[in-house]
Parts: structure tokens; sequence; C-alpha cells
């Protein structure tokens, strides 16, 4: 491994656990009720960034402030964590998530002038009815009026998220939503499919025959409907889930998906420095517990090296469309991946999930559908 593996990281993601209330398909590390602890957390939080500004050198040239719902927070207390992170580059982008029905116009002339320069809107869908379903706390209007309070405040750069494959939802609805959404004329925008996780409501409402899902067919129907759809409008797919029109990617995500280092700040955030990945407390109050204690908020952490960092940076990297740069990767590691996973390479080249491209190996259409099949054919 070379030593670019453990360069100084120059992206910065905090979590923010907090949220009006919770949805029926959420797992994330988020609660609602907890506004007592915003200022503890807040001081906590910004006490753990200023622990490893101490020895950080590197501007950061991204910054994602996610939950959660981070716009639960007042501004002030947004603006302190913002400035907590400096240096920050001059061209830096920084992405925070906000919700519908936390925020306003005002609100947005706050955060632009405080230099957040890119925003991820939580709006999941464009139907009243299914915004109830979901248990979102906002509707259809207060999506569409938060987008443009984000516009009209200077905002440039707007992601929003929908989700598809909705208990009950055709393929003519979809195609619906997806016009409406293109109607907004957002930069980005990120789509996924409703997953039903362990221990959330929907798995309940599932097991107990309440809801049902889409089957598999209508659910890649949508999948593919959406790619054509938002290809067409100028959108590039540029990995499984995200499209952004030109100059619009999500520099912060690419550090995800190259498996490069980035901090991680926050209840339940995770950090990959030095080649080591560390989780810190999930519940909000043990978090701020063990930082004002001078505990420290790591929970756990491993270290990745050889196959399994290889595995993991395979894994990441064809999320991309564009696939994995193999020279690059070469000179990276000091290690011909083709050939240390020739034998796996092998087998998803023979069910035509992926291809060699030029210098690149990325999936073919069908991997990019069975995306999971992949993932699992390259674990270690």
């Amino acid at each position: 491994m070379t030593e670019e593996h453990f360069f100084e990281p120059n992206a910065a993601y905090i979590h923010i656990p907090f949220c009006v209330s919770k949805c029926i398909y959420c797992d994330f590390n988020s609660y609602p009720g907890m506004e007592s602890l915003h200022d503890r957390y807040v001081r906590a939080l910004i006490t753990e960034i200023e622990q490893t500004a101490a020895g950080r050198h590197r501007p950061l040239d991204s910054v994602y402030i996610g939950g959660g719902t981070p716009t639960v927070l007042s501004t002030s207390y947004l603006c302190d964590i913002l400035t907590s992170l400096k240096p920050i580059s001059k061209n830096a982008e920084i992405t925070l998530e906000a919700n519908p029905g936390t925020v306003d116009k005002s609100k947005f002339v706050q955060l632009y002038d405080a230099e957040f320069n890119r925003l991820s809107i939580g709006v999941q869908s464009l139907d009243d009815d299914y915004l109830s379903i979901l248990g979102r706390a906002h509707n259809v209007e207060q999506a569409v009026e938060a987008y443009m309070a984000a516009r009209n405040a200077g905002f440039d750069n707007i992601s929003i998220d929908l989700i598809f494959a909705l208990p009950g939802q055709s393929i003519n609805h979809w195609k619906n939503t997806l016009d409406a959404a293109l109607q907004l004329e957002p930069e980005h925008i990120s789509l996924y499919e409703l997953t039903v996780e362990e221990g959330t409501r929907l798995a309940d409402l599932c097991a107990q025959g309440d809801v049902s899902l889409p089957d598999e067919d209508l659910q890649i129907e949508m999948y593919e409907l959406a790619i054509a759809r938002l290809k067409s409008a100028g959108f590039e797919h540029y990995e499984v889930s995200n499209f952004a029109r030109p100059g619009f990617k999500c520099r912060h995500n690419q550090v995800y998906w190259r498996n490069e280092p980035y901090y991680g700040f926050g209840a339940g955030a995770t950090s990959y420095v030095s080649g080591d990945r560390a989780i810190r407390f999930r519940d909000p109050k043990h978090y701020i517990d063990e930082m004002e204690s001078g505990g420290g908020a790591i929970e756990s952490a491993e270290h990745l090296t050889g196959r399994r960092y290889l595995a993991e940076t395979l894994i990441q990297g064809l999320r991309m469309l564009d696939g994995i740069d193999l020279h690059k990767l070469t000179a990276k590691t000091c290690t011909d991946i083709s050939n240390d996973f020739a034998k796996e390479i092998a087998d998803l080249q023979s069910r035509g999930l992926v291809e060699y491209f030029d210098s690149h190996l990325r999936v073919t259409h069908s991997g990019l559908l069975l995306l999971n099949d992949v993932s699992e054919t390259l674990l270690p």
C-alpha cells in the first residue's frame, strides 16, 4: 500500500442526529423530540472538530452536514459548526441537508451568506398521500416552497431526493413524479428505492401484511424509466442512485465511492483516516457525555489494509458508472487488482455484470441492476 492511502483527508462529514419525526422507513441515526440536547450537542461536536483541527493542515475541499435533519438546528448553531471546520478551501463544496418544514427564505439567506453553497432537500415524493404514508413531516406545497425559497436565496446548486417503489405505486405515478421534479429544474437528483430495513415501522407493517411493495419487475421498470427520463432531460447518470447536470456531480460523495480518506464528526458518524475506520457512539446523549468527560467519541475502530481495502475500493468504485481506472488504482496501491481479483472478475464477466473499457472496470447495465450480487462476489 502506498502512502497515498494515508493522506490527510480534505473532506468532512458532520452528523446531526435530530429530526422532527421518524419516517416509517428510516433506519438512520436520528431522533425526534431531543430539542433540549441541541446546545450541548453542538458544543460537544465543535469540541470533537477542534480536537482534530489541532493536528490538521490541509484545507477541506468538501463539507457535508447530514442527518437526521440538520435544519432543525438554529442558523447560528449551523454557522458555528461550519466556522469550527476551518480551514476550508475557497472553492469548497459545502453541502447542507434540509427538510421542508424546517426552513424558509430567511433561514436560507442566512445560510447562503454563511457560505453554504449546496443543498440536498429531502423532497422524497410530490404526492401528499405518499408523503403521509411515509411519515414525512411536510406536504407537497411545503416541499415546493422550500425549494423555491432556496433558489430565491441564491442557491444555484440544489439536489433533491426522491423515493420510488412505494406501496401501491404505479409506473404512471412514478413518471408523473419524475416530470414534476424536473419542472423544478434542480442541478442534481438522488433516487432511492424504498427498502424494508429491520427495526423500522415499515418492516412491522410489511410483516403484518398491512403494506406491500411493488414486485421486483416493477421496481426495475421504475428504475429504468427514471434513467431514461433523466438522461433525456440532460442529466448524467454517474452513480447507481445519482444524476447530475454537467458540472454538478456531488464532490463529497465521490470521496466515499473512491474509498478516499475523510473525517467524520458527531453521533454515529464514521471517519476513515490513515487507513483506520472509526465509528462514534450513536446515542446523542452518550456521545455528549463522552465528549464532555474528555473520554472521546470513538466506540469502535478497525484498520483496513490488504485485500479488505482493495475489495472495498472495488465495491465502492463500481457504484460509479465510469467504474474504476485500474491503471490509477495500481499506481496508488502498488497492486495489480485485475490480477489479484482475476477469479472474481472473470466470474462477474461470465455473468455479464462487469466489463473492461479502456483502462476501466465498470458494471454493465445488468450489473447496475444486480449491484448487490457484484458486491457479494467481491467481498473477501
